[in-house]
């Protein structure tokens, strides 16, 4: 195809594939996310069909940093690949499948069209994840200079060498100075005498130096004159107020393993109180998370003084959630270098993560549209052929071989059929026809469908049903079709029978379905790939089961997550909102 061509294939198509993601994602038609939407479908077709090397269209990708400043929802940014990966895929398939081409060409040109859409989205995504955390970085620094600016007393900060490096509100109006004077030099340098300002006015406050417990410099607290009780309850409250208004989690022992300080964050991340653990024994913090003492960071910077940074560990919380904390520790010295106490600081890294896999996940979706719109159609159509021949073969053959192989080989083609439907349903589902409805109806007629198949198999079945249930928006039919796999999964862990129980319950925003079995239960290998397209460790089975009811609960805009323990049995847990 020359040039001219190209060019004009480009100029009658496009429109319709910008007009789709435009539509979809709620852009404005002329808004700069629109135009760039359509400079990349025109430059992407002219790239492929001109078969030029897969590369970065850099303003798409920049895409990423617009759309987090915008605060577009990560789920916002994937309906953008995918609405704009299902208008070029068919559009590129359409040019290139005709007499000239042969297959051969036809799948490359569709393999360079996913290759490219792949580097583009990967690196949109990435820039889009990069942004943000920026962001949120920039907020919290804002954040904790509000706060700083908001105390009522004095705070600089010094590095190792004496040199000032912050200085907050009140202090610079002590001192008469502006912090631009103050950042950078030393104090001794600025003020005509200590303990006074510079135009020579007396500073009437109390000061305490405390060391950093990275021991890269101190902070000095400037307190007004007052009696000393009232010095250290306004101490106390500044100090939980400082600690309060962390974004990660604090928790301090001190050299007896008392914990002295649980912040508010600690107390959202380990699901327990303050008040229900401050000044007790660090061992009952660890009984509450069911945690060794083995594992726990902070006691052991407490009992060696090894300090540990950045460490990853994954936690149930008192409230029996499951986290991924980033974990710190440091010690609190002495004088005389002993070991006073131990801190620990813990960020939560489950959302960041989870983040992470979906991207990653949406990549390996998008590369395996590349088999189903090149291969999953030209496999059907003589599986079609093949089974008309055999069903016109006579069921009343006198020839044995005849009627052995009808038997046998129609079956091998309805499933081959079946898998080809679930592998097409993976790369590009249908989307669902969310309606308002019961799902406690919805659940007690699939609690019908399975009771036989549970008394057949020693079974226990066992419905808890929740209690005035909101109503939800759900496509009935994929929603059946996603228990039925659940089900049927647990019966096949369950061999020599057992117990399933299946709970419905109400949450803050929306309602939880936990399918529990007490079957042979999965390592940690195997839920890292439960979801994956193929993956099984059925004889019989085809792996794609669980990643189509995944993709349909995505549609769904709910969320499924598996819990298990080998040799004890498996909870997969579904998350659907309410209606709105």
């Amino acid at each position: 195809m020359n040039q001219v061509d190209v060019s004009r294939f480009v100029q009658e198509q496009v429109e319709a594939i910008v007009a789709r993601v435009i539509l979809k994602a709620g852009f404005e038609t002329n808004s700069q996310l629109a135009d760039t939407i359509r400079d990349f479908a025109v430059w992407g077709l002219e790239h492929v069909l001109a078969k030029e090397p897969v590369g970065h269209h850099d303003a798409f990708c920049e895409l990423g940093v617009m759309m987090a400043d915008h605060g577009y929802s990560v789920q916002k940014v994937r309906e953008v690949l995918d609405n704009l990966r299902v208008g070029l895929l068919p559009l590129v398939r359409q040019r290139v499948d005709a007499p000239e081409h042969s297959l051969e060409e036809q799948f490359s040109f569709l393999e360079q069209t996913v290759n490219l859409l792949s580097v583009n989205a990967s690196e949109l995504l990435e820039r889009y994840i990069v942004f943000r955390e920026r962001k949120v970085e920039e907020t919290h620094m804002q954040n904790l200079e509000i706060v700083l600016n908001s105390l009522p007393n004095s705070i600089l900060t010094y590095d190792e060498t004496g040199t000032l490096t912050y200085a907050n509100r009140v202090a610079c109006e002590l001192m008469e100075v502006e912090k631009e004077d103050l950042v950078g030099h030393n104090l001794d340098n600025l003020l005509p005498l200590t303990g006074y300002s510079r135009s020579g006015r007396k500073i009437w406050i109390t000061q305490e130096s405390i060391p950093l417990f990275d021991g890269r410099g101190s902070i000095v607290i400037g307190y007004p004159v007052v009696r000393e009780l009232e010095y250290y309850r306004i101490l106390q409250a500044q100090t939980e107020f400082i600690f309060n208004a962390m974004t990660e989690g604090l928790v301090i022992l001190d050299k007896d393993n008392m914990i002295t300080t649980f912040n508010s964050r600690a107390e959202r991340l380990f699901g327990m109180t303050r008040k229900e653990i401050i000044n007790r024994k660090g061992d009952l913090f660890l009984e509450k998370l069911q945690m060794d003492p083995s594992l726990s960071l902070i006691h052991e910077t407490l009992r060696t003084g090894t300090t540990f940074t950045d460490i990853q560990q994954s936690i149930r919380s008192a409230d029996g959630k499951e986290r991924i904390l980033k974990t710190s520790t440091r010690t609190i010295l002495g004088e005389h270098g002993e070991i006073l106490g131990a801190i620990g600081i813990f960020e939560d890294l489950t959302d960041r993560l989870f983040l992470e896999e979906q991207v990653r996940r949406a990549e390996k979706f998008s590369v395996l549209g590349k088999f189903a719109a090149g291969i999953a159609h030209e496999i059907r159509n003589p599986l079609t052929t093949a089974k008309g021949f055999l069903q016109l073969l006579p069921s009343d053959s006198p020839d044995p071989k005849i009627r052995q192989l009808k038997e046998l080989v129609i079956p091998e083609i309805d499933r081959a059929n079946e898998i080809i439907t679930e592998f097409l349903m993976i790369a590009k589902p249908s989307a669902p026809q969310l309606k308002p409805s019961s799902l406690a109806e919805l659940v007690e007629d699939l609690v019908a469908l399975v009771q036989p198949q549970a008394l057949m198999q020693n079974v226990e079945l066992s419905y808890i049903p929740g209690e005035s249930l909101l109503p939800v928006a759900i496509d009935r039919a994929q929603l059946l079709q996603v228990f039925l796999n659940l089900t049927n999964n647990a019966f096949d862990a369950m061999q020599e029978g057992g117990r399933l129980e299946i709970k419905v319950e109400n949450n803050a925003s929306h309602v939880s379905i936990h399918f529990t079995d007490s079957g042979v239960g999965m390592d940690k290998d195997v839920i890292e790939r439960i979801f994956e397209p193929f993956y099984t460790k059925k004889s019989a089975g085809t792996g794609l089961g669980l990643a189509v009811s995944h993709r349909i609960i995505d549609g769904h805009n709910g969320t499924i997550h598996v819990t298990s323990t080998l040799g004890k049995g498996s909870t997969f847990t579904i998350r659907l909102p309410f209606v709105s």
